[in-house]
């Protein structure tokens, strides 16, 4: 794992160059294997996912 502060700033070299699109999300206290967050994490995919692919109801 990274510190949150290494990330962005990765994050932030990246999303200069052309083309590029990041997102990232921080869940509080997970670790490596999200023991305890993987609802969290779960509603954090499914929102990029909709965000990116769009909602079921909005593709019908």
């Amino acid at each position: 794992m990274a510190p949150v502060k290494d990330v962005v700033s990765v994050i932030e070299k990246v999303k200069t160059q052309k083309g590029v699109k990041l997102e990232h999300a921080v869940i509080d206290g997970a670790n490596h294997f999200f023991d305890g967050k993987v609802d969290e994490l779960m509603v954090s995919v499914d929102e990029y996912l909709n965000m990116r692919l769009g909602t079921t109801e909005e593709a019908a």
